[in-house]
């Protein structure tokens, strides 16, 4: 028996791994952003705001999903280890943008070109040709990201939940910081915890359901490696020649801090075999993003092209489109062996679903 547990336990490790690695898709989007910073760092803000848009948003509910396996907390020293990664679905409006209503200082969309170009949830096709102009004349063309094709932002989402006391269980997702291949690395840390109300209520010894209320939180850190490498011949009056003479190309990342939150309040049935439960509940989530490095911007001079360097040039933080949501899902059991599934209505609509063990 503890030889099978074993087997158990050594096969869901191995798909937190693979749970953890389905966001290294992500990071090869993310990492195609570097090329925008060639329009300098006021408008590549603005552009790199518009095309991760939807990604507070989809990861926020996929990360915000999935914390619960029945209304009832689990019973004093009952435990769980769950994988239930998921998919958030981006509207359709929310997979591309227009260029043409931002109000870009420096860029402008080539002649012929479709102003309307893929978010990071959008079509896996070349974005729009854009035009860097310094003084009327043309210095740097450069094609937005792609999408990935897309049209989900998926979370993974690894976990384990121990029982305590008085109606009480806790939830903790971890995955240290790790290398994914060549994109950067993730991190992820989370909590949740889960309190019986209905032992609190009149008449709790006869009322036919479990009602309960929940708070969870995640924090990951999302990094990716960028490669803009210099082109042409610095800028012999750079501003930044002085303070920056021998810039490095070569450390060029885009960081980025993930928080969500939520909270909910859950009401459902358990039976031997299956619990099922419903709720509804309140959740927002936060993207800070920095572009950190050396960077090489063309700039025209006398009609040559050279480059300047610029540091660090972009910070900026996102808010979600916080919500109201209704959730609803399910765990059924054979033996210790149990499968997941959940479904949440927000404004990205989100499915989770996954396998583990649970005991008590």
């Amino acid at each position: 028996m503890i030889n099978r547990y074993k087997k158990i336990i050594k096969s869901l490790c191995a798909l937190m791994v693979i749970s953890i690695a389905t966001v290294g898709s992500v990071q090869a989007q993310i990492g195609d952003i570097g090329e925008v910073l060639r329009a300098g760092a006021e408008d590549a803000t603005i552009l790199t705001k518009e095309y991760l848009r939807p990604f507070p948003t989809g990861f926020g509910t996929g990360l915000n999903a999935g914390w619960t396996e029945s209304a009832a907390p689990k019973k004093t020293l009952g435990f769980s280890l769950q994988i239930r990664p998921s998919l958030a679905f981006v509207p359709t409006e929310n997979q591309s943008f227009d260029i043409s209503s931002l109000n870009l200082q420096k860029i402008e969309v080539a002649a012929g070109e479709n102003p309307v170009t893929p978010t990071i949830a959008g079509e896996n096709t070349i974005g729009t040709e854009l035009v860097v102009r310094e003084n009327g004349n043309e210095i740097a063309r450069f094609n937005m990201p792609q999408g990935s094709g897309f049209s989900a932002v998926p979370a993974p989402i690894v976990q384990a939940s121990l029982g305590l006391i008085k109606g009480t269980d806790v939830t903790v997702r971890f995955f240290p910081e790790t290398e994914i291949e060549d994109y950067g690395n993730v991190g992820l840390i989370g909590g949740a915890i889960k309190h019986d109300i209905t032992q609190w209520l009149p008449a709790s010894a006869v009322i036919p359901v479990d009602i309960s209320v929940m708070l969870g939180f995640n924090s990951m850190t999302v990094n990716a490696n960028l490669d803009v490498p210099s082109q042409g011949v610095r800028n012999p009056n750079d501003p930044s020649l002085t303070s920056n003479p021998n810039p490095d190309f070569s450390e060029q990342v885009l960081e980025t801090q993930f928080n969500s939150f939520v909270m909910n309040a859950l009401v459902g049935k358990s039976l031997p075999l299956i619990s099922v439960y419903g709720g509804v509940g309140y959740q927002t989530a936060s993207l800070d993003l920095d572009i950190t490095g050396d960077y090489p911007v063309n700039t025209d001079v006398a009609g040559q092209t050279f480059y300047n360097v610029v540091s660090d040039p972009v910070s900026f933080g996102l808010d979600s489109e916080s919500s109201v949501h209704l959730l609803g899902g399910f765990r059924f059991r054979l033996g210790v062996l149990a499968f997941y599934g959940e479904a949440t209505l927000a404004n990205y609509f989100t499915a989770n679903a996954g396998i583990g063990i649970s005991f008590r």
